[in-house]
């Protein structure tokens, strides 16, 4: 007996010495290396004569590492990589080709998983290509490389990336706020979106989803809004440049680098004009803005823009998804902004609004800013499926006012309502109003209803 216990533990311990062997071998002569050597080959078949070949094939080998503390992440992607910033390599085997194209995205200031995902710190190329476990992050496929550059550009359109540009539109206007919290503001019925692009969901499935939610999650809430395969496309690239992660200034693009003229661009998206006047032109539903920057801090100001409640408890503005630079380039804008600018912006808005019409614009961006037209449509049409609510779809809001009064939609509006059911025995409905009192002061509530009031339309006359 003792003879076979000496023989087992003779034969293991080869083994695990053979293993061992195995491993140092492998630490020893990593896959890196040989990609190095085959790249310095490369380059020595350009020199001119045989020393200038040998000093270039005698260049130590080592892992190239590219620290990027302000996208807080480490590269060492070009430890392969090795010719991504030398226009020599364009006609190079990957992965040594020259990558064409980056301008002043130079690798050595922003990395490559920042565009193309991966783990940058690997140094294996299933690793580093993010194919392993517990990594949610492979590399992207080169369709959807361009979603990456949201992440950077997070403002207006971005030249050559379309598609990003119009998903951001069809997020907002197809209602998705209402069932989708987007960066704190939204919805409850669906998940929150703040991280999508830092999830383990791949682009073919969240195209697939946008094209047939049913399908792709049974039982999902999410109507089927019948988008086209672009339009899914649109909004994958979208969802996949939507990661949360705080940039450093020096990434943040032009479109947001703070400035007078940028702040005023911002004045009018937001349409702070419907509510703020500047020296008497404009909204009464705020406070005049002319001088306001000598009136308070500019502290003060900044922390208005974030939390307005806080500032001002009861106060009806809106918490704006408003960065530091986007920020301080509205207040560099106060600081100057004069009557004349107002007056410069409502021309291109039309005309001069009065209470009753700043309340109803107002009311009118509500509605799709918070996503109502996600289940009640754009013109108010209703007919989203819902299945065992009673008609089977999201009612029509335009003959509101035949069957309720405005004091009855506000309390829904605040406190929400469950549908009610077709069979009372089958399941609750997917799609339900949620309660807004926590996020809409009574003032943007009041003003959703004043703009769903401009809209109702009469019944018509039976006999």
């Amino acid at each position: 007996m003792s003879r076979r216990l000496s023989i087992a533990f003779f034969a293991l311990s080869v083994a695990a010495l053979v293993l061992m062997i195995v491993a140092i071998r492998q630490a020893s002569t990593p896959g890196w290396k040989d990609y190095q050597r085959t790249f310095l080959q490369l380059e020595a078949q350009g020199e001119p004569n045989a020393a200038a070949k040998a000093e270039v094939l005698d260049t130590p080998l080592a892992i190239h590492q590219v620290m990027l503390p302000g996208l807080q992440r480490v590269d060492r992607c070009t430890t392969c990589h090795l010719g991504v910033d030398d226009p020599t390599m364009k006609n190079a085997p990957e992965p040594f080709r020259y990558h064409q194209g980056l301008g002043p995205h130079a690798s050595t200031r922003f990395g490559c998983t920042i565009c193309h995902g991966g783990q940058g710190l690997a140094t294996t190329v299933k690793d580093a290509h993010g194919n392993v476990p517990f990594w949610p992050n492979p590399l992207l496929p080169a369709d959807y490389v361009r979603a990456s550059c949201g992440r950077c550009h997070k403002e207006g359109n971005i030249p050559g990336v379309p598609e990003l540009t119009e998903g951001r539109h069809l997020f907002e206007t197809e209602g998705c706020h209402g069932c989708h919290k987007l960066d704190g503001v939204g919805g409850s019925i669906g998940p929150d979106l703040s991280e999508e692009g830092a999830s383990e969901r791949s682009p073919q499935w969240l195209e697939n989803h946008f094209l047939n939610p049913a399908k792709v999650s049974p039982g999902s809430a999410m109507p089927n809004f019948h988008f086209t395969r672009q339009q899914a496309r649109d909004l994958t690239y979208y969802m996949l440049s939507l990661t949360n992660q705080q940039m450093g200034t020096y990434y943040s693009s032009f479109n947001q680098i703070p400035s007078a003229g940028y702040g005023r661009q911002l004045f009018v998206q937001k349409d702070c004009i419907v509510c703020h006047a500047i020296g008497g032109v404009g909204g009464k539903t705020g406070p005049d803005l002319l001088d306001v920057t000598k009136r308070h801090s500019l502290e003060w100001l900044d922390e208005q823009l974030v939390n307005p409640q806080n500032v001002y408890p009861g106060s009806s503005m809106p918490e704006f998804d408003l960065d530091t630079n986007a920020r301080k380039a509205l207040v560099a804008f106060l600081n100057s902004a004069t009557s004349d600018d107002a007056k410069a912006i409502l021309s291109g808005n039309g005309h001069a609004l009065n209470p009753e019409d700043a309340a109803i614009a107002a009311g009118s961006l509500d509605f799709g800013r918070f996503g109502c037209a996600g289940c009640h449509g754009a013109n108010l049409q209703g007919g989203v499926p819902n299945p065992n609510a009673q008609g089977e779809e999201v009612p029509s809001l335009l003959h509101l006012s035949s069957d309720y009064t405005k004091d009855d939609v506000v309390e829904i509006i605040r406190n929400g309502r469950t549908p009610p059911l077709d069979n009372a025995k089958g399941p609750t409905p997917p799609l339900y109003m949620p309660a807004w009192k926590n996020m809409l002061s009574n003032e943007d509530i009041q003003q959703i209803v004043a703009f769903l009031w401009s809209k109702q339309q009469k019944a018509s006359d039976s006999w």
